[in-house]
């Protein structure tokens, strides 16, 4: 006996008419679901179909050990979910919602034990934790042993505050890096996308 469980944003997107056009699918997790997938495989297992539902909002929860999947010396910390910028070709604020931090207890949490896993290096997302505190993030994240390198990638330049800049600066864990991609250098492709901020900023 198999279970087919089906995930990720455009399966997340069409669910319902996965579920409806797809009789051999036995379940469409949402993308925060996760850590519902023993339970949609033991529910299919058993003959339903379609009754897990996760609140969209919700982070997934804490608590199962991670395994790695990047080769074991570095590893991606994913420190928010959803999206709340809306640009204009992008589908994540409607398929994923509003954006969620993940608090940073649990961040740290999960760091020590991928450091104790041999992670050497963490790659950040963005982070909009009801103020800009990425930088906290960051130097509390450089206090723990065997972390050697943390890696910011994505930022919107209006997140990238002075005090991150600092923190960049004075802490030699972080990489002095930026992924910052290229329509920042055009006013009208950022005025088309939706971006709030311009070439100048």
């Amino acid at each position: 006996v198999k279970a087919l469980i089906g995930t990720g944003c455009l399966a997340q997107r069409y669910r319902q008419e996965i579920l409806d056009e797809s009789p051999e699918v036995d379940e469409v997790l949402r993308t925060t679901a996760y850590d519902k997938i023993l339970d949609a495989v033991d529910r299919a297992l058993e003959g339903e179909q379609g009754i897990i539902l996760s609140d969209l909002n919700a982070l997934p929860v804490s608590g199962a050990k991670r395994l790695v999947t990047t080769g074991g010396h570095f590893a991606y910390l994913k420190i928010a979910e959803g999206c709340d910028k809306h640009c204009t070709y992008c589908i994540i604020p409607k398929r994923g919602g509003n954006v969620r931090s993940v608090p940073m207890e649990r961040l740290i949490k999960e760091a020590k034990e991928l450091a104790e896993q041999g992670v050497k290096e963490l790659s950040l997302g963005k982070d909009l934790y009801g103020e800009k505190c990425l930088h906290r993030l960051v130097e509390e994240l450089c206090k723990i042993a065997g972390i050697r390198w943390i890696r910011i990638l994505y930022c919107y330049p209006e997140e990238i505050t002075d005090e991150l800049i600092e923190v960049i600066k004075k802490e030699p864990k972080v990489c002095h890096y930026l992924d910052l991609p290229i329509q920042h250098a055009s006013d009208s492709i950022l005025k088309r996308m939706g971006r709030r901020t311009s070439k100048q900023e």
